[in-house]
């Protein structure tokens, strides 16, 4: 009984969290905030375009606002006061991607509409099947390389603390030995018997070593599934 609370209070808890890392997300424009953004929110919103592959979205309504345009030089001011726009009024990923709301943008612009609509959509679809007919252009492989990205960067931020964790629960428990495993395979030794020559030790205490580790990481993995009153390595 006390693991299943344990378990519906930590799914409670991811539940708010998904909630609130939403919000965040979703960046509010100057507009509705009624200021300019601060360098914090600056900071956090230069991050999410980046995460989505903001240049190659850009790249890409650039060249419906030329489409649009016809002119090098008039295409290139749409697509500033499109950027501003997108300042001014937000962005939210969870409803759109960004390369469809760079090129809705554009066409607000054009047409000097203040909201997107069904006209701005369809308008933005026909040119992104245009130039995926023509030039072999594929907006969802710029979405799916932003999302591979952010992926990739949420697996490493997730390997780095599963790895602060595995250290500090080798230096709680003293183990000295795993400790000195742990700096060797991050410089990418794999061979204990080297392990044993550098440190200094005897090639048995780290072959020991072993089940002590398999140990710290079924604990840890049974706290991450909300299972705390696993026995200590």
């Amino acid at each position: 009984m006390r693991r299943a609370n344990v378990r519906l209070s930590l799914a409670g808890m991811v539940g708010s969290f998904i909630v609130l890392f939403a919000a965040i997300l979703a960046i509010v424009g100057t507009d509705r905030l009624g200021r300019a953004l601060t360098n914090e929110e600056r900071a956090v919103f230069g991050k999410l375009l980046r995460e989505h592959g903001y240049v190659g979205g850009r790249s890409v309504a650039l060249r419906f606002a030329y489409k649009l345009a016809r002119s090098r030089t008039r295409a290139q001011d749409l697509m500033g006061r499109a950027d501003l726009r997108l300042v001014r009024f937000g962005w939210d990923p969870a409803q759109v991607s960004l390369v469809r709301r760079l090129c809705r943008l554009v066409w607000s612009e054009w047409t000097n509409e203040l909201s997107e609509s069904d006209a701005a959509r369809k308008a933005e679809e026909g040119f992104l099947r245009e130039m995926e007919a023509t030039e072999g252009l594929s907006v969802k492989s710029i979405e799916q390389q932003a999302v591979a990205r952010e992926a990739s960067q949420q697996a490493e931020t997730a390997a780095k603390a599963n790895l602060d964790k595995l250290r500090e629960s080798f230096k709680k428990a003293g183990d000295e030995v795993n400790l000195l495993w742990l700096d060797y395979s991050l410089e990418g030794e794999t061979d204990l018997q080297k392990m044993a020559t550098r440190s200094g030790r005897n090639a048995e205490e780290f072959y020991r070593a072993l089940d002590r580790r398999k140990r710290h990481v079924k604990r840890l993995l049974a706290e991450s599934n909300g299972v705390t009153n696993e026995e200590e390595p």
